[in-house]
């Protein structure tokens, strides 16, 4: 997600206070009677500046991968068009913010941003969790996301084999920059 051109445009130059990961995992689910879908990616970035609570999470939508080479191809070509739209992004700041966990706590946060999926942008409050051990902060979130918020059609044929509600889950460590 980073080589981290990005990031500087977002949060400034960077200081001690961010945190970074190139390792994000996120995992889709596609739950309905017919079958279930379900991708992988480790490739997401994601950069949290602890001075102002803001975050900044990319993932590269060719980084998602299936157990069927079909569905991978699918995914791509006919639902995201990860041509025309390559990455999903979130770019915005927990509520609330003053310091990172003491060390070994876990904290419920609340994320709210600009979620960016199929090159549509939408303002979404996300509900997770923060825990800061061994000089790492880990990040973990689950929600949901509707295909047709973000203009991804569902073809008839196959609408009975895709849910109409996506389960997304998020899991990041990041480390002092």
């Amino acid at each position: 997600m980073l080589a981290i051109a990005w990031t500087g445009l977002f949060f400034g130059e960077a200081t001690a206070q961010q945190m970074i990961t190139r390792t994000a995992e996120v995992t889709l689910l596609s739950t309905t009677p017919i079958e279930d879908i379900e991708g992988h990616n480790t490739q997401g970035s994601a950069i949290f500046d602890a001075s102002n609570g803001d975050i900044a999470i990319q993932v590269p939508i060719l980084g998602f991968h299936f157990k069927r080479a079909l569905l991978e191809e699918h995914f791509n070509e006919n639902y995201m068009e990860s041509d025309k739209h390559p990455k999903a992004m979130f770019r915005g700041s927990i509520a609330g913010w003053n310091a990172l966990p003491l060390e070994g706590e876990t904290v419920q946060v609340l994320a709210s941003g600009a979620f960016t999926v199929h090159g549509v942008e939408v303002n979404r409050e996300f509900e997770g969790s923060m825990r800061m051990e061994g000089g790492e902060l880990t990040l973990a979130c689950n929600f949901e996301v509707r295909p047709e918020d973000h203009g991804i059609e569902i073809p008839g044929v196959v609408r009975e084999q895709i849910a109409s509600v996506i389960l997304l889950t998020v899991h990041a460590k990041l480390s002092p920059r």
